[in-house]
Parts: C-alpha cells; sequence; structure tokens
C-alpha cells in the first residue's frame, strides 16, 4: 500500500465504537477479544509468527486505527509494517494456560485510536510451537471474523495462499451508497414498546457464568426446530424468557439478539466486526399453546434479525425526531447470542455434563444478565448474570431450568406454557 486511507466506519463498527461509550473509559477492555488457536504438530515458531503477519497484512482491519474526535468516526488504513510476535515458553502443553495467558494480555486496553488493534505471540513447550493466542479488539473482528481468521490461518500452515479479501472501507463504502432507512424506521415504530428496565440497568456488582452442556436438551431443540420449521436459536431464546419470566415474575422480556450480518456471500469472509443489536420484545402469556408461543418466537427473531443492519448515529437521531429521546441505542441490560459450534466437546465426567460450570469475570459493565448459546454434540447453555440481578445460584437454576423447558416442551403432552415444568430433576448443581 502506498499512502494512508481514511474513510467512514461501517455499522458495525460505529456499534462497537457506540458501545465503548457505554462502558466508559474503566471498562474498555471489555471489548478485548481472546482466541487460542492450536498449532498442528512439526509447524515451526517462526512460520506460525510469520503466517500471523501475513493475515495482518492481508486484512485491513488489523492495520487500522480509528479517529473518534469527531460527530462521526472515521478509520484509517495503514502501511503495513512487520510487528514483533512473542514467543512464550510454558512448562507443559497446556491449553487451559495459554487461555489464562491471554486472558491476561486482554486485560489491558488497546489503544485503537492510536495503535494496532491486537496483540499477539505464540505459545511454546521446549521449543515446539502449540498454540497461537491473540486479544483483537472488538472493533476488528466479531466471532464471524475470528473463524475466518482460524480458518486461512490454517491453509497459511499448510502452505497454501490467500488470494483477494474484501475490505471493511469497502462494506462502508456502500453503506453509504445506500443507507438502510427501512431498518432505521423499524425500529423507530417498535422502540417504545421495549421495556425500559431491560434498557441500561446501571448495575455495576460483579458478573459470573453458570453453564450446562446437555445431549439431550440438543435433541429436543432440534426436534421442536424440525417439527416448527423454525430455527435453534429462537427455540432456545424462547424458552429462555420463558425461564427467566417465571424467575423475575414478568410478563415482558426485551433481548438485545446479536445480528451477525453476514447475510450475503460476499460479506462472509470480512474481517471485521458486523455484529449489532437488534432488540426483540417477547411476551409470555402462560395461557399460550407452547409450540405456538415458541412459533411467534421465532418471526419475532426473524424480523428483528432483517433490520439488523443499521446505522445507530441515525437512530438515535430518528428517535429524537419521533419524540422519544434515546441516550444510547445500544444500551441493553439483557443480551442473546447464538455462537455456532462448540469449541470442542467436553470431557465425559465434566462439570458440564453432569452439573453447572461456573466462571467469574472481572466485568462490571453492559448487560446484566447474557443468554449464549452453542451446538456441538450437545447444547451449551451460558447464563452470565450480576450478582445484584441474579443473586446466589440462580444463574445455575435459570440454565436447569433452560434445559428442562426444552425437554418437557418437545415431549408435546402440555396444552399451555403454564403446564410446562421447568423443574430439572437430573441436573446436579
Amino acid at each position: 500500500m502506498s499512502e494512508l486511507r481514511t474513510g467512514a466506519v461501517t455499522y458495525g463498527q460505529l456499534s462497537v465504537l457506540r458501545s465503548l461509550e457505554t462502558h466508559g473509559p474503566e471498562h474498555r477492555s471489555v471489548a478485548n477479544l481472546i482466541s487460542v488457536w492450536e498449532v498442528p504438530f512439526g509447524v515451526g515458531v517462526a512460520q506460525v509468527m510469520d503466517a500471523w503477519l501475513q493475515l495482518v497484512a492481508a486484512h485491513e482491519s488489523l492495520r487500522t486505527t480509528y479517529d473518534l474526535s469527531g460527530p462521526a468516526p472515521t478509520q484509517t488504513v495503514h502501511r503495513y509494517h512487520p510487528s514483533r510476535v512473542a514467543a512464550v515458553e510454558l512448562a507443559e502443553d497446556n491449553f487451559g494456560e495459554a487461555l489464562r495467558l491471554g486472558a491476561e494480555a486482554a486485560a489491558e486496553p488497546i489503544d485503537i485510536e492510536a495503535g494496532l488493534p491486537w496483540r499477539a505471540f505464540v505459545t511454546t513447550h521446549q521449543g515446539d510451537a502449540l498454540h497461537l493466542v491473540t486479544v483483537i479488539h472488538h472493533v476488528a473482528a466479531d466471532n464471524g471474523a475470528l473463524r475466518v481468521l482460524e480458518e486461512q490461518l490454517g491453509v497459511l500452515l499448510e502452505g497454501g495462499t490467500l488470494g483477494s479479501v474484501v475490505q471493511p472501507l469497502e462494506m462502508a463504502q456502500e453503506q453509504q451508497e445506500e443507507p438502510g432507512t427501512r431498518s432505521i424506521r423499524h425500529w423507530t415504530e417498535v422502540w417504545d414498546r421495549l421495556v425500559p428496565g431491560d434498557r441500561d440497568p446501571g448495575d455495576a456488582s460483579e458478573r459470573r457464568r453458570a453453564s450446562l452442556y446437555s445431549l439431550e436438551g440438543l435433541t429436543a431443540a432440534q426436534e421442536l426446530s424440525d417439527r416448527l420449521k423454525v430455527s435453534v436459536q429462537s427455540v432456545v431464546l424462547g424458552v429462555g424468557a420463558l425461564a427467566l419470566s417465571r424467575l423475575m415474575r414478568t410478563e415482558q422480556v426485551t433481548f438485545a439478539l446479536m445480528a451477525a450480518n453476514r447475510l450475503t456471500t460476499r460479506w462472509v469472509p470480512l474481517v471485521s466486526s458486523l455484529n449489532q443489536f437488534a432488540p426483540v420484545t417477547i411476551t409470555v402469556d402462560e395461557e399460550a399453546d407452547p409450540l405456538e408461543y415458541l412459533r411467534a418466537c421465532y418471526v419475532q427473531c426473524m424480523t428483528a434479525y432483517m433490520n439488523g443492519c443499521y446505522d445507530v448515529d441515525a437512530l438515535k437521531e430518528g428517535l429524537r425526531e419521533a419524540g422519544l429521546p434515546e441516550a444510547d441505542p445500544t444500551a441493553f441490560a439483557k443480551h442473546y447470542n447464538f455462537l455456532g459450534d462448540v469449541d470442542s466437546e467436553p470431557a465425559a465426567g465434566s462439570a458440564l455434563r453432569t452439573g453447572i460450570e461456573w466462571r467469574p469475570s472481572t466485568q462490571r459493565s453492559g448487560p446484566n444478565f447474557h443468554l449464549a448459546v452453542a451446538t456441538g454434540k450437545g447444547i451449551l447453555i451460558g447464563v452470565g448474570a450480576s450478582r445484584d440481578y441474579l443473586e446466589g445460584n440462580l444463574p445455575a437454576v435459570l440454565a436447569a431450568s433452560i434445559e428442562a423447558g426444552l425437554i418437557n416442551i418437545s415431549k408435546g403432552s402440555e396444552r399451555t406454557l403454564a403446564d410446562v415444568s421447568l423443574d430439572n430433576l437430573w441436573r446436579i448443581f
């Protein structure tokens, strides 16, 4: 590249940047995404380092800085310069230790206004390369982009080449030429139906996550998905809303769905952040037929996802003009994220399979409730929550209730939601 290139940011990048304003400067590290990718046996340390730098050279988002000083942020793509990738020797071949080191590297904010939006190092044992560990700012990559990078890293380590790639500035230009007025109109019309208490709780208490892995739960979710001709992720969200509404004694819950926005072939391999929030308010009528309830949840989810690519600044202005003053259209207290494939199958005797696995968090800002789901041979159900919102073991209770709800609804004997038992008699916690 012969010169710097500057332009507008994409809708996804803008959403990330505006969301960081909600977290505040003291919580900027929440945007750092950790990846630990295993290195094939026999591949040398220098080859891994070189492969990562080839990815940096190919994908402009990995060498972009952002100017946040004006009313509209801009991005500047810098020339490629080889950067230092460290090697860290481990006492043993241990994935958990590599992940711990990645978490340490992610604990410090990344200055996206002045430097590269990533950190990377290779873990080694007795000189052999074990993992490539990366920490990438969310404005430069989302989960879809991380999968792209992992796949392309594998190609390079096998001696292959990347070919041409699509860049964020191309998407930004296209979005500027074809503004998404339809989506702005949609959100402006439905915004006053969102549950106010599910917007921004201002909850600074400790977060933690309770997770379980269920073979029977996935079988039930897939059976319901096939029977109703709806997605597995919408089935799980519907049951999750039912469980949460009972626990909190409320009839409506607003979730911010995570829209990936990789809807066309052209943008699937883009390394950047395309994620945006697509809010949906689910009403739980205990007298409703369970299958009709799940079908209605699917329609609501699809409507939200199809409007999930939009300019959050334009939405803010649209809400103001409609008499709905809104300080931050990216602030939501309850998130739902369908992550796709699990990272790996849990061991047969692990707490994930037989009980509940707990994971602490240093986060003190953002959503006070986060339902995250992934699938493999079973379904991974993770309930993250603040202590002020779900005290004691309630995150575990809720995760177990979702598993029970999936299994019991799939049996098809209940006439109303009120008949559906969420008691989980086979999960130990």
